[in-house]
C-alpha cells in the first residue's frame, strides 16, 4: 500500500470528504481510505497503445514537448497527458464529470484498465475510459485527448492491484438516462446518493450487443474476463520494460491501458447547454453481475471492492467562442 496516500489521507480526510475525493477499497480487514481529488489530481497520467494507433495533439505525441516513447516490447507505446504547467494546457482530470464542448462534432470512447505505479510496481486497479476527440472532428485533423477541463474522467473508487489478477475481473461501462427519456429503456436504478433520487435507465457500453446473450450477465462476463487477461499480459510486459531511466520509475503514475482497439462515438447530449444530459458508469470488479452493482447502496459496493469510474456527461458552451482561449487548444477549435 501506499504509506504516503495512507499519511495524507489520515491529515486530510476532512477536506477530501468536502471535495469528493478518491476512496480506495479491497484492503484488508475491509479498510477504506479517502484520498484528496487535488492530490491524486498532481500524479501524472499516462496512455498505453500500439505504436499506429491515432494519436495527437492533446495527447503528447507532437512536437508540442512532451514525453512520447516507445516501449522496447511489443512496440507498445506510451505517451503523457499533457496537464496545467505544460505551455497553456489545462488539468482535464475529473472524478465526476466529462464536459463536451457544444463545436465539437464528436467525442469517442473506449474502456480501459487504468493501474496506479509506485516506483514502477502496480498499487491500485482502476475502472479506466479513454476519451478522445477524433480527427474528423477537430480544426487542426488530430486527435487530441485533453481537449479542455473536465475532458478526462478518473475512477473516484479505487481498488487494491491484487484484486485485478482474479479470474473473474473485468471491465464494464454503462450509459445512462433519465427514466422519462425512453431512447435508453433498461433497467431503472434508483441513485440513493442523489438527494433527489434521480431515476436512470441503462444500456450497455462494454462490452456491447452480443446478441440473444444481451440479458446474461455471465455472457458479459466471459467477454470482458478475455479482455482483461490479454491487458494484465500487456501490463506484465510493460512493467517488464521499465528500467531506471524510464520517467515510470520514480513517484507516481496512472497508466492507462485500453480494452479495445476500437474507439465509440458516444450519443449526443440532447438536452443542451447547461443542463443534465446522462451518465457513464464503469465497473472494475470480479463480481458475478456488473449491472447489478448499479443498484447497489455505496457503502455495500465499497465491500466489494469494485473500482468505480463515474461521470456525468453534459454540453457546454463552444470552445471556440471563448474570449479566454489558451493558446494550446487554438489549433482544436479555431481553424487557422
Amino acid at each position: 500500500m501506499l504509506d504516503v496516500l495512507v499519511a495524507i489521507s489520515s491529515l486530510g480526510a476532512a477536506a477530501s470528504l468536502a471535495t469528493g475525493g478518491v476512496k480506495i477499497v479491497g484492503m484488508p480487514g475491509g479498510r477504506t481510505q479517502t484520498l484528496p481529488d487535488t492530490y491524486i489530481k498532481a500524479f501524472p497520467r499516462w496512455f498505453v497503445d500500439w505504436t499506429d494507433d491515432e494519436r495527437g495533439r492533446g495527447s503528447g505525441d507532437d512536437d508540442g514537448g512532451e514525453e512520447s516513447t516507445t516501449h522496447p516490447r511489443r512496440s507498445l507505446s506510451i505517451s503523457r497527458l499533457p496537464t496545467a504547467g505544460d505551455e497553456t494546457f489545462v488539468d482535464p482530470t475529473s472524478t465526476s464529470e466529462l464536459w463536451w464542448p457544444s463545436d465539437l462534432d464528436a467525442v469517442q470512447v473506449r474502456p480501459a484498465l487504468d493501474v496506479l505505479l509506485k516506483g514502477g510496481t502496480p498499487n491500485y486497479a482502476l475502472a479506466g475510459l479513454n476519451v478522445r476527440v477524433p480527427r474528423k472532428a477537430s480544426s487542426d485533423g488530430k486527435s487530441w485527448r485533453n481537449y479542455g477541463l473536465n475532458s478526462q474522467p478518473l475512477a473516484s473508487q479505487w481498488t487494491a492491484f491484487g484484486i485485478s489478477v482474479e479470474g473473474s475481473f473485468r471491465v464494464e461501462c454503462f450509459v445512462g438516462r433519465d427514466s422519462e427519456n425512453d431512447e435508453i429503456a433498461d433497467d431503472i436504478r434508483k441513485n440513493s446518493d442523489n438527494s433527489q433520487e434521480r431515476k436512470l435507465r441503462w444500456k450497455r457500453l462494454f462490452p456491447g450487443s452480443l446478441g440473444s446473450f444481451d440479458d446474461t450477465p455471465s455472457a458479459h462476463a466471459m467477454f470482458g474476463t478475455e479482455r482483461m487477461k490479454k491487458v494484465i499480459e500487456v501490463l506484465g510486459i510493460f512493467l517488464s520494460g521499465i528500467d531506471s531511466d524510464s520517467p515510470l520509475s520514480d513517484g507516481f503514475h496512472v497508466v492507462s491501458f485500453p480494452l479495445a482497439t476500437d474507439w465509440i462515438n458516444l450519443p449526443k447530449v440532447e438536452d443542451g447547454e447547461g443542463k443534465p444530459g446522462y451518465k457513464i458508469t464503469c465497473v472494475a470488479t470480479a463480481e458475478p453481475d456488473a449491472k447489478a452493482l448499479l443498484e447497489m447502496d455505496r457503502s455495500l459496493l465499497e465491500m466489494t471492492a469494485t473500482s468505480l469510474l463515474e461521470v456525468d456527461v453534459s454540453e457546454t458552451s463552444a470552445g471556440s467562442d471563448s474570449n479566454y482561449l489558451p493558446d494550446s487548444y487554438k489549433p482544436l477549435y479555431v481553424a487557422s
